[in-house]
């Protein structure tokens, strides 16, 4: 197990029962710090069959909300924008925040729709996201930038201002495949999955190691975080009949693919659950509420959950 984990939350920015409610979001971020997490986390959709917040704008609200917390998207669907419009929003987050954002990165493809609405390809979404990663970094290393690929092709670029934090914020690589975890050795910081089981994470996290080598980039400069959907509860059953409908809602789908990921159940059952994760090497735990009741959610989380994966974090 990796010593001193980091926790973080992820924001509930969209809205399964239909009812947009922002100062809920903006409270989760504001409780989050006050508990003492490491980092909160929104999502990213552009077309979605529920409703949702802008990615940059919440961020931007977050930021102003909060002192200490970093933040970021889990994930960025990078593919789905022009560059350098993301560049710019990224420094600005990062200049609004004190140097507190990370950008976490996918490719997304679940859902056609907003690839349709961008004019994007879905089967573009991995060599489009390599190829904004490479503008990203030129353009925040090497200014005045000029690039010329099969998608993007720019002039002597140069942005200003530069990123507070140098040379530019941390990037965090999200998914599961092969190319996510080469993706990680090529542009990321850390590789944050979502939707795998503890056994997946370690088989990912040994590859990313063997890739790493291979590239002649030390294992240890990459980090493992995981994004989770979590529910805690008197009864494993009062957890799952909720976290069920949460996540067939915000997905729409049924809800019994999610069992094998979703942390649920009494608090001795969420930490067992967990605990295996971090025996399997995540060092920064990123947990959404797979509820409709956030608030409640995060302080009983807190209260009854978190005590025991802080101790379990620094010891093993």
């Amino acid at each position: 197990m990796a010593t001193a984990v980091q926790f973080g939350i992820g924001l509930p920015n969209g809205f399964p029962h239909g009812e947009v409610n922002p100062a809920v979001c903006l409270e989760v971020a504001e409780r989050a710090e006050e508990y003492g997490y490491d980092s909160v986390w929104a999502g990213d959709h552009i077309i979605f069959h529920i409703p949702r917040l802008e990615i940059f704008t919440t961020l931007a609200a977050v930021a102003a909300r909060t002192r200490r917390v970093r933040l970021g998207p889990a994930v960025l669907l990078l593919c789905l924008r022009n560059p350098v419009h993301v560049a710019q929003s990224v420094v600005t987050l990062d200049h609004l925040s004190g140097g507190r954002f990370i950008l976490g990165v996918g490719v997304g493809g679940e859902h056609p729709k907003e690839f349709a609405a961008s004019g994007v390809p879905v089967n573009q979404r991995g060599p489009r996201t390599d190829e904004a990663l490479e503008v990203l970094h030129r353009l925040w290393t090497h200014p005045p930038m000029t690039f010329s690929g099969t998608y993007y092709r720019y002039d002597a670029l140069t942005l200003l201002p530069p990123p507070v934090q140098h040379p530019y914020p941390p990037i965090w690589i999200g998914g599961r495949s092969e190319a996510a975890l080469r993706r990680t050795v090529r542009f990321g910081q850390a590789w944050a999955p979502a939707f795998v089981t503890p056994e997946k994470l370690q088989e990912g996290k040994e590859r990313l190691a063997t890739l790493c080598r291979a590239s002649g980039r030390d294992p240890q400069t990459v980090q493992t975080a995981l994004y989770c959907f979590a529910n805690v509860n008197n009864t494993r059953e009062q957890a799952w009949a909720e976290a069920g409908d949460f996540l067939s809602r915000n997905y729409n789908m049924p809800a019994a693919p999610f069992t094998r990921f979703v942390i649920c159940g009494t608090p001795a059952e969420c930490i067992a659950h967990t605990r295996r994760y971090l025996d399997a090497g995540a060092e920064h735990l990123i947990v959404r509420f797979a509820s409709f009741a956030p608030l409640q959610q995060l302080q009983r989380w807190t209260e009854d959950v978190l005590p025991a994966l802080r101790a379990a974090g620094q010891s093993g």
